[in-house]
């Protein structure tokens, strides 16, 4: 918890349970909000259009083992996301055996399509909190972008 002053009033044990309780919120909201109906893929098709829209590209173990899915289901969904035009494969220079994966035009406009309704099925409810509440998450937004960064980021 923070004092009035703005400084760190919690302990280790109290910070851990924090971490594992938003940890625990932020996959679950996630999911739910992920589940959109009628878009024709998977969650998991979606967080990897937008693992490729960050990092720009990436070979296919590596997005298996990012995703927890095995290769071959990764390649398949891979084919399947090309099929759409939505990825497209090249040779990976460092490695002529393994080929990169990255976004496409149209891969990032179908995830922009598929954010917009996914945030379209939060916004309503968003609608229903006081002004303090939604002043509160967006808040919370910032930090745990913040915190985000810095886990990502080696020398963070």
């Amino acid at each position: 918890m923070l004092d009035m002053s703005g400084e760190k009033s919690l302990r280790a044990s109290e910070t851990d349970v924090l971490a594992l309780d938003l940890t625990r919120a932020s996959g679950r909201f996630s999911r739910i909000a992920g589940r959109v109906p009628g878009v024709g893929y998977s969650l998991v098709a979606w967080r990897v259009l937008a693992e490729l829209e960050q990092s720009g590209s990436a070979r296919v173990s590596d997005l298996a083992q990012q995703q927890r899915i095995s290769q071959p289901s990764m390649t398949g969904l891979v084919q399947r996301l090309e099929g759409e035009r939505w990825v497209e494969r090249r040779a990976d220079p460092d490695d002529r055996r393994a080929s990169l994966v990255s976004i496409t035009a149209a891969g990032r406009s179908a995830l922009d399509d598929y954010r917009r309704m996914a945030a379209a099925r939060v916004s309503p409810h968003l609608a229903e909190l006081t002004d303090f509440d939604r002043a509160t998450l967006a808040r919370a937004v910032e930090l745990m972008q913040r915190i985000g960064d810095r886990i990502g980021d080696p020398s963070g």
